[in-house]
């Protein structure tokens, strides 16, 4: 079948950023004082990734303060050196999406060559810096939750203010995946980011393939729900934000294999199916893995992943069919001659209509069918990052997504048996280089492009 729905979407942003919080990273700031509660200007900051080695320098103002935005998501080190004082490093700090994190110090008059060790176990959950009502939900949620079809996005019910749409069903124009309401914003009022980047469907819906799925869990590092109250860099939208980021590789070679199972085995019958029958057979596999590392130590990294489905999946149906009496030509007590093509053994109308293998009701003319259909599901997901740090100053990364899905399903479950065939491909392309002209000042590009058909 031709494509009736397609989108291509192409967009470049610039910014030049001194102060405000970043769309698809965090930041870190605070102050450091000296033991009376003094500011110390020109204090030496160096702020460190633990996973990839990355490193950002930094000195204090006159106030003793410190900033530091655009750092991916992760876990820090902060190390704080001044002359006349003891150098003190700050452990353990844990940065989530969107987190405007204030973090300060005090430190010690030297005493000798000694160095203050820190461990951050809390800093501050309370947002300081913005009023905008959120919630993370990091790597360990995503791995720990159930998650059946493994949509990452369904995780967002766990905030307050977030309800699935249950009224909203599956189609391209409402768009593929599962829809959520935010504080009862209509399911076409939020919008979906990844990695800064619109990913909403050519309806601006939710984003999705035709297996009603948002694959990818296992790419995506976390992702942040704003629900109310955020800042004017999210744009357009009167619902929530999910906004995403997806996993880069770090400087050890990690990866897995994953296979989800579900059978007809392991399930009992539902309301429709007859007692006489067996379950109707439903096979689903899930599968795929991941795969990340360093292509240059502490200089360039890779993260790639393949997800698939596979489902066979069987529906009951139960539709009225003539019973006997009306292809002989009695309904009730009226008569007539049946066509001969209905009369006919193996005739049109037992091919179309068989007879009832249910209740017939007397004198009706008609009785139930209950019939098994089987819908074929298949997708493949595939996504690479390559992230490359030319300097302190300079970084550049690249992620394209590739998605590929197809149904054979039947529109309704009556009688003839009549099956579409529903594709859909979705692309995504986003390109990011941001340079530090000064510690005070940095400049983002990003470019991006979308395509979904359908």
């Amino acid at each position: 079948m031709a494509p009736f729905e397609r989108e291509g979407f192409l967009s470049l942003m610039i910014s030049v950023d001194s102060s405000s919080a970043q769309t698809v990273g965090a930041s870190l700031q605070g102050t450091v004082y000296d033991p009376s509660g003094g500011y110390v200007p020109g204090a030496s900051i160096e702020i460190r990734n633990v996973e990839n080695g990355g490193v950002r320098t930094l000195t204090t103002d006159d106030h003793g303060r410190y900033r530091e935005p655009l750092l991916s998501p992760g876990e820090y080190e902060l190390h704080v050196r001044v002359s006349g004082f003891q150098p003190a490093v700050l452990k353990g700090i844990q940065l989530t999406i969107g987190q405007d994190a204030v973090l300060d110090v005090k430190l010690e008059i030297t005493k000798g060559i000694e160095q203050v060790h820190v461990t951050a176990e809390d800093v501050p959950s309370v947002e300081l810096a913005s009023a905008a009502l959120s919630g993370t939900v990091n790597r360990t949620q995503m791995n720990d939750l159930p998650l059946n079809g493994r949509s990452f996005q369904e995780l967002a019910l766990l905030q307050p203010g977030v309800n699935a749409a249950v009224a909203a069903g599956s189609d391209a124009v409402g768009g593929r995946g599962k829809k959520i309401t935010v504080n009862g914003a209509r399911p076409e009022q939020n919008s979906f980011l990844l990695d800064g980047s619109d990913i909403n469907n050519v309806y601006n819906k939710t984003p999705g393939s035709v297996a009603g799925v948002l694959l990818g869990v296992e790419t995506v590092q976390e992702f942040q729900v704003l629900t109310n109250a955020y800042s004017a860099e999210f744009g357009r939208s009167a619902g929530g934000i999910i906004n995403a980021i997806t996993r880069s590789g770090a400087n050890h070679l990690h990866g897995n294999l994953f296979e989800y199972l579900r059978n007809s085995a392991l399930d009992a019958k539902n309301y429709f199916d007859l007692a006489s029958s067996k379950i109707p057979p439903f096979k689903r596999n899930q599968f795929g893995g991941t795969l990340g590392g360093p292509m240059r130590h502490d200089k360039a990294f890779f993260f790639g992943a393949f997800e698939a489905i596979k489902e066979r999946l069987g529906v009951t149906g139960v539709a009225n069919t003539p019973d006997q009496n009306a292809r002989n030509g009695t309904i009730g007590t009226v008569t007539f001659t049946p066509h001969p093509l209905m009369t006919m053994p193996g005739g049109y109308l037992d091919l179309l209509f068989p007879l009832p293998n249910g209740p017939v009701p007397p004198r009706n003319g008609v009785g139930q069918y209950f019939f098994t259909r089987n819908q074929p599901t298949d997708e493949y997901f595939v996504q690479g990052r390559i992230d490359y740090r030319f300097s302190e100053k300079d970084t550049l990364f690249g992620r394209y997504t590739f998605d590929n899905g197809k149904v054979d399903r039947q529109p309704s479950l009556k009688l003839p048996v009549v099956f579409f065939k529903e594709r859909s491909r979705n692309q995504y392309l986003t390109l990011e280089h941001v340079h530090m002209f000064l510690p005070t000042v940095l400049n983002t590009l990003r470019v991006s492009f979308s395509r979904s058909t359908s």
